[in-house]
């Protein structure tokens, strides 16, 4: 071998040793690459030797871009430490900076979250899948995403601007429709506030001319009243004119009767008529006596001397036709036993006398008026007996009568539909105060007060008639309103109605219960048709 021969191959060996240092140098640290292919729409600047970063770490290199004539992609194939793995699920982004070189950035798919009291990462590596460590086939391999350049930046902004420009477009050309409207609201909802404070001025004005009107009713319906009770009071303290008119007709009505008997007498032999003359004695014969009683009674009232004349003629005018009477009660055969008339018969307790001179049919002042001891040698003469008092207090009863209504109502729930006087949270007790007049007749009247002492107070004024036994109807003012009343009331349990207000019609229903004469409890509910009706119950007093 000569010389030169000999330097030839000192330095084939020389580069072979050079090249083996190289490969040592490229792998120290890193324990070698493996080859792995990622798929991309276009390479974006890489070139051969670009770093490739996983999770912001360099993991390799770039070792080659492929063109593929296909479809103009790139295939780009990576190196990357054997140390390190890729999973499979990640994402591959070609990073292109404004200044430098464009890198490969591998973003891990986010890790599961830790179970409480596991240390570590979770899930194990060995769990996810990852990349094969070779470069596979094109249609198995994961595909990158390119950064968004300034040209596609530009395009997708012009099309929004198209966009823009197409809605002012749209805009503009309905602009004047969308004015016209707006205007039109505006119009609209000027004249309806000019027409709404018309219309509640308008209104605001009826009002203050029905409180007026109300007012004016009200002071008249006070006025009326008062007058009625005056009027009563003054005809219950005017006496003297009032009791000589009575005395004048009680003796004539006397005097009347004892004719009445003479000419029954004459009608007792008819026997077809004994029967009915029987009955009719015996009321003639009551009716006398309680006459006597009265003129006993009033005489006893009276010191006037003419007065005294007049009740002594009529006592024994009344005397007569008491005797006569119950003479004929014994000539028909029924009991009759009247002292100087019948047979057997003995004088009453405290009679003394006899018969007095003139006096038709025996009359004796001192003696007995059917039972009754005259005043004479009553003990009570000169004061007003007992049994005048109540006759006075019966006819009281009989022209007049008070109510007294206390009441409880529920509790009022706001935003309900309700009878005005109805809407308020008051619950009571309320007071209503109603006078009848005639209250035991066919007909009555009767006038009162609602809810007194309160601003919700109101008045009826309202007439009863009694159309059917136990049932009562009538009608008038209601709680300043226009209504109607029925009532039926057979026994211990009644039931009452009411019936007001035609511009909001309202039902009151009541159910009562009678627990002695002038005492009544009484439940039910007032404005019974709507859904703010309140549930009520109290106690009425009747005197």
């Amino acid at each position: 071998m000569n010389k030169q021969a000999i330097v030839g191959l000192f330095t084939i060996l020389g580069l072979l040793a050079l090249f083996a240092v190289f490969l040592v140098i490229a792998n120290v640290g890193t324990g070698g690459r493996y080859e792995t292919a990622v798929h991309f729409k276009s390479a974006a600047g890489l070139h051969k030797g670009a770093l490739v970063y996983e999770s912001g770490v360099i993991v390799g290199v770039v070792d080659q871009t492929k063109l593929l004539p296909e479809d103009f992609t790139v295939d780009v194939i990576m190196g990357i430490n054997n140390n390190v793995d890729v999973p499979r699920d990640s994402r591959f982004l070609i990073a292109a900076p404004l200044t430098g070189d464009a890198t490969v950035e591998i973003v891990p798919p986010l890790p599961a979250p830790r179970p409480a009291g596991v240390v570590g990462p979770t899930p194990v590596p060995s769990q996810i899948a990852l990349l094969p460590r070779q470069v596979l086939p094109l249609e198995q391999q994961p595909q990158g995403t390119n950064p968004a350049t300034l040209g596609d930046l530009l395009e997708e902004g012009q099309g929004e601007v198209h966009r823009l420009d197409r809605m002012l477009g749209q805009l503009e050309a309905s602009e004047p429709q969308l004015l016209a409207s707006l205007q039109s609201a505006l119009n609209n909802a000027n004249d309806l506030t000019s027409q709404g404070s018309k219309r509640l001025y308008r209104l605001t004005d009826r009002l203050d001319a029905m409180t007026s009107t109300l007012q004016v009713a009200l002071d008249a319906g006070s006025k009326n009243l008062v007058d009625i009770t005056g009027a009563l009071d003054t005809t219950l303290h005017r006496n003297t004119a009032n009791v000589d008119t009575m005395f004048a007709m009680l003796s004539k009505t006397s005097v009347a009767l004892n004719q009445t008997v003479d000419q029954v007498r004459d009608l007792a032999s008819n026997p077809q008529v004994h029967q009915n003359l029987i009955d009719t004695t015996k009321g003639l014969a009551q009716t006398a006596t309680t006459i006597g009683q009265m003129t006993q009674d009033l005489r006893n009232v009276t010191g006037n001397p003419q007065t005294q004349a007049q009740l002594r003629d009529t006592i024994a005018n009344t005397d007569a036709a008491t005797q006569k009477l119950n003479s004929l009660l014994r000539s028909f055969g029924a009991t009759s036993s009247v002292y100087g008339i019948d047979a057997g018969a003995t004088p009453a307790p405290g009679a003394t006398g006899g018969p007095r001179a003139g006096a038709p049919g025996g009359g004796v002042p001192g003696g007995t008026i059917a039972g009754v001891p005259n005043a004479a040698s009553s003990p009570t003469a000169g004061t007003l007996p007992e049994n005048f008092k109540s006759r006075i207090g019966a006819v009281a009863k009989s022209l007049l009568a008070i109510q007294i209504r206390l009441s409880e109502l529920d509790t009022y729930q706001p935003n309900s539909i309700s009878q005005p006087l109805l809407r308020t949270s008051q619950r009571g007790p309320q007071t209503d105060v109603n006078a009848f007049i005639l209250p035991s007749g066919k007909t009555s009247l009767f006038v009162g007060a609602n809810d007194i002492g309160t601003p919700q107070n109101s008045w009826n004024v309202a007439v009863k008639e009694n159309v059917a036994p136990h049932l009562y109807l009538g009608g008038g003012v209601l709680y300043n309103n226009l209504g109607a009343i029925a009532q039926y009331n057979p026994g211990v349990v009644g039931f009452e109605a009411r019936v007001y207000d035609p511009q909001f019609p309202t039902l009151d229903a009541y159910g009562n219960i009678n627990l002695s004469r002038g005492i009544q409890l009484f439940g039910g509910e007032r404005d019974l048709t709507h859904s703010g009706r309140r549930t009520v119950f109290g106690l009425q007093l009747q005197f």
